[in-house]
């Protein structure tokens, strides 16, 4: 089974980042090409940290650029825009797949707080 590191190249911001610009978007690249598919809502968790953990998947688009390799994901509405000093955890579930279909199979866990 591969690790993570295996999976993802780098996030932007960097997990655990503090006083990220709440208007900035978030973006995922990974060492392999993925199945755009699998990055939907059902796979691609994310979490309001300052509401016990309340799901908002719902209020974001993700955008995957082949070439790069790279998931962007922003807000659908400028009105969903997060307060400073929020909390989010984004979670990439271990069914997201490559283009081969293997499952990345190891959670990946990204958390921000705003500024």
């Amino acid at each position: 089974m591969l690790g993570v590191s295996d999976w993802i190249k780098e996030a932007h911001p960097q997990p655990d980042v503090m006083g990220f610009p709440a208007a900035t978007l978030t973006s995922i690249t990974f060492h392999k090409q993925i199945n755009r598919n699998t990055l939907t809502e059902r796979n691609i968790l994310i979490l309001d940290g300052n509401n016990g953990g309340r799901l908002i998947s719902s209020r974001f688009l993700y955008r995957y650029e082949a070439d790069t390799k790279t998931l962007i994901i922003y807000l659908k509405e400028d009105s969903d825009r997060l307060d400073s000093n929020h909390m989010i955890e984004i979670i990439m579930t271990g069914r997201i797949s490559d283009v081969r279909n293997r499952k990345m199979e190891v959670p990946y866990h990204l958390r921000i707080t705003t500024r």
